[in-house]
């Protein structure tokens, strides 16, 4: 087994985290305005602040997804399957730790849905990040 390339694998992971965080900062604004307004009425006071950590969050889970494409990518014929997966596995749990807190909030199905489409800009995240990682196969070995 190859070692993994951690400097790479963080550089590209937080613009991956980059971008989809601008990405979703636009989907939240186009679609979920209602999840907004029920997120800052269902807030403790009616405001909602959420600091830097969202950020760190974020950041952190596009450091993460990169990781999972650096070990998945290898074992896929084509970056595009490592990247879906990889997408998917993002989307998956990022959707779960979201809908906990929609339910703990008590915030409608109908509010939060419309940000199922928030695959999209997890899928051209990691597709960024893939493309600045590199093939594995073209790394010399040094990307697992």
């Amino acid at each position: 087994m190859r070692a993994l390339n951690w400097p790479r694998i963080i550089l590209c992971g937080l613009l991956a985290g980059v971008a989809f965080t601008l990405m979703t900062a636009v989907l939240v604004g186009a679609v979920g305005s209602e999840f907004l307004v029920a997120a800052s009425a269902s807030a403790a006071g009616g405001v909602t602040r959420t600091g830097p950590w969202l950020y760190f969050a974020t950041m952190a889970a596009g450091v993460w997804a990169m990781w999972l494409y650096s070990v998945v990518r290898p074992r896929f014929a084509n970056r595009w399957v490592a990247v879906l997966v990889t997408s998917l596995a993002w989307w998956f749990i990022a959707g779960l730790q979201s809908l906990k807190w929609t339910i703990l909030l008590g915030i409608s199905a109908g509010a939060w849905l419309p940000l199922a489409a928030n695959i999209i800009p997890t899928v051209i995240a990691v597709l960024i990040g893939s493309i600045l990682f590199g093939d594995a196969s073209s790394a010399g070995g040094s990307d697992g």
